[in-house]
């Protein structure tokens, strides 16, 4: 009797309880403290924790238009739809806790790849105590990936709020910055496009490519961030002049971002020199952390980041008061000059 190979040979239910055995739950009550029902029932059911309020996301991914499979892998592909999401939760300072994934296949569609594609899932989750508690398949003419995480704030004392990352508690004065190296990702994505090179080693190349591939959210980081007094924050994912303008209209003020402070990653420095800085700039998908606070907090989470082994925080800018007519975002050189770069990424409206 002949093994079934494609989604179609094994339909609709035996290809669900196939993945539900590729990501079986782990219920010690360290990692899933409130879960009561996970894959097997209609529904998923946990608890929240006391004190905590409840933070959720989610994330649609559709074949050529978010990726493209002939520049990534299943399992590549399965851990960067994961990414995103665990990115969201972070960027808001929340643990993800559970996952619910929907998708969308061709009834063609290898088995191995499925496999591939829901083991990057699984694995990323375990690296963040996150599980993946459910979701639907569907038949579909494209790829479509819709990812939703569950994740919790920190317990607060009664009567107390918990403490929350948000885009809307800058302040003019607060310095700017970033955690992590920029650009890495957009650099990837040009080299798995078929740019060529104008420079770097074969190590370099495969660096950039792999950050695009396999981002790595900043869940713990964002707790530090908070630990330290953090309160204004989000993650990058459509370039860094696009969600600093996010953030300075959510906060109502302006941002002025040095170019000279940037920290590009090496990498991308290597292979596109002087190109490097409006790649990380304006690229997109780095899923490192924005944030804004008064020096001296800031300098405390540099600090602790550091001593965690964490990613480093570097101060790439500052909040000002928004003055009438003038660009939300600024990008200027180490003497103060104004920089025109462009770019950043929009779901309807491509570069803006």
């Amino acid at each position: 009797m002949s093994h079934p190979a494609s989604v179609a040979d094994l339909g609709e239910f035996g290809l669900i309880r196939r993945l539900a055995g590729a990501v079986a739950v782990r219920t010690a009550p360290a990692l899933a403290p409130g879960l009561k029902l996970g894959i097997g029932d209609d529904a998923a059911v946990w608890a929240p924790t006391p004190g905590a309020w409840s933070v959720i996301t989610t994330d649609a991914l559709v074949e050529d238009v978010h990726f493209r499979l002939g520049t990534t892998d299943w399992y590549d592909l399965g851990w960067k739809s994961l990414a995103v999401n665990l990115s969201d939760a972070a960027a808001m300072g929340a643990q993800p806790r559970y996952a619910v994934v929907s998708v969308g296949l061709a009834g063609d569609l290898p088995l191995e790849a499925v496999d591939a594609f829901y083991r990057g899932m699984a694995d990323l989750a375990a690296r963040h105590d996150t599980l993946l508690v459910g979701g639907d398949t569907v038949r579909a003419p494209c790829l479509a990936i819709t990812v939703t995480v569950v994740g919790e704030t920190r317990p607060a004392a009664p009567g107390e709020a918990p403490p929350l990352l948000r885009r809307a508690a800058g302040r003019p004065g607060d310095a700017v910055a970033v955690t992590g190296d920029l650009g890495a990702s957009a650099g990837g994505l040009r080299l798995l496009e078929g740019a060529r090179p104008p420079g770097g080693t074969a190590a370099d190349h495969a660096a950039l490519v792999a950050a695009h591939r396999r981002p790595s959210p900043r869940v713990a980081a964002a707790g530090v961030l908070l630990d330290a007094g953090v309160r204004c924050g989000m993650d990058l994912s459509d370039g860094l002049l696009s969600d600093a303008e996010r953030l300075g209209e959510a906060s109502a003020v302006g941002v002025v971002l040095e170019a000279a402070r940037l920290p590009l990653a090496p990498a991308l420095v290597a292979t596109y020199g002087d190109a490097a800085l409006a790649l990380a700039l304006a690229g997109g998908e780095d899923y490192e952390l924005l944030c804004a606070g008064p020096a001296d907090v800031l300098a405390r989470a540099r600090a602790a980041l550091a001593a965690r082994g964490g990613p480093p925080l570097t101060v790439v800018g500052r909040l000002v008061p928004l003055e009438p007519d003038a660009p939300r975002v600024r990008v200027v050189d180490a003497a103060g000059a104004p920089l025109v770069v462009e770019g950043g990424w929009s779901h309807f409206g491509g570069a803006e």
